[in-house]
């Protein structure tokens, strides 16, 4: 279930500070004083930082029509509005828009502290450091040079690992193997049963409502002002849910372990003995009965380089096989995997 997020619709404004760059003068009202009342500097957005609880300065009134436009002639700072710029008469069609800081936020019950105006303008260079663009040009020829190298590589991998060559091959030996699948009468669950039994217990669990977690957080509106608002979430609880439940048994055939019979071509093959009674005389708990037949017979083969192979193959090729007949067959270069399908007599 997710949580459903809301945020306070009485959200109030309050002037930003920032210090003046040029006499040094701390925590001037970002609204206020768009120039330093001490030394007639004009302000720096990029300047502005959150104030501590205990120095907010409420915006009676205020009406938010976005953030602040720079003039690129006089670097002014001019509402989000105005087409011209009010120092000196510019045109504001190309401004540039007035950065804002990242918003911050505390938990419910926790005061905010004065923003460090330092370590905001460390973090500001290093974005903006991170994201100035490259040479677009250069970036796109390497990116391309790349691709086509991974390319490359991807398809010098798949050739090392397809690559086969057919050599030659001799008979060196014979395995068979023949086995009968055993099913056993067993007691599991179904539909129709026996031994039902009813129990109230867990079923499974729900989410229900546990009441709120709530945050405020300062959002810079990029005028000189910033939003506080009051964000919060429904908490959630895990509760159990019970119900009834039914287990019961049947009667069911369940595969087991086979038997097994194997040898070579000393032994002709035969299929295992399994000494059971015909299913149709016993249908009790505990019986048996035969089941699925499998038959594999393998080539031992040794190549013309030493070394050693074996392939699955049917049964009229194994039995008239002998040792020494010669074959070709398709061995992978890389894995020297051998490739049975592709066996050849010579």
């Amino acid at each position: 279930m997710e949580n459903s997020d809301s945020s306070s619709s009485d959200a109030k404004t309050y002037e930003m500070l920032w210090d003046c760059k040029f006499c040094g003068t701390h925590k001037l009202l970002g609204k206020t004083h768009r120039f330093c009342p001490n030394c007639g500097g004009q302000q720096d957005p990029t300047w502005r930082y959150f104030p501590a609880d205990n120095e907010k300065v409420a915006v009676e009134d205020h009406v938010y029509v976005g953030a602040d436009l720079v003039c690129k002639s006089c670097h002014a700072l001019n509402g989000a509005k105005s087409e011209y710029c009010g120092k000196c008469g510019a045109g504001l069609t190309d401004a540039a828009i007035a950065k804002q800081g990242a918003s911050r936020v505390h938990d419910e019950g926790q005061s905010f502290d004065t923003e460090d105006l330092h370590q905001k303008k460390m973090a500001q260079s290093l974005t903006s450091t991170s994201s100035q663009p490259a040479n677009d040009r250069g970036n796109l020829s390497k990116l391309k040079f790349i691709a086509i190298g991974v390319l490359l590589l991807i398809g010098l991998i798949i050739y090392a690992f397809t690559r086969t060559e057919t050599v030659s091959v001799q008979v060196n030996g014979f395995k068979w193997e023949r086995s009968i699948g055993i099913d056993m009468m067993q007691a599991v669950p179904g539909k129709v049963a026996y031994y039902v039994s009813q129990h109230y217990e867990q079923v499974g669990t729900r989410q229900v409502p546990d009441g709120e977690s709530c945050q405020t957080r300062q959002i810079d509106q990029g005028d000189g002002t910033f939003r506080e608002q009051q964000e919060c979430h429904t908490r959630y609880r895990s509760e159990a849910v019970m119900g009834y439940m039914c287990t019961y048994v049947v009667n069911r055939w369940m595969t087991t372990s086979p038997v097994v019979a194997s040898g070579d071509k000393s032994t002709s093959p035969y299929w295992p003995a399994t000494n059971l009674s015909p299913s149709a005389l016993c249908y009790t708990l505990g019986c048996k009965r035969e089941a699925q037949r499998n038959e594999h017979y393998v080539l031992m083969l040794k190549s013309d380089k030493a070394r050693d192979y074996e392939c699955a193959v049917g049964y009229d090729l194994w039995n008239q096989s002998e040792s020494g007949n010669e074959f070709t067959i398709k061995i992978g270069s890389l894995t020297n995997h051998a490739k049975c399908d592709t066996l050849m007599a010579k």
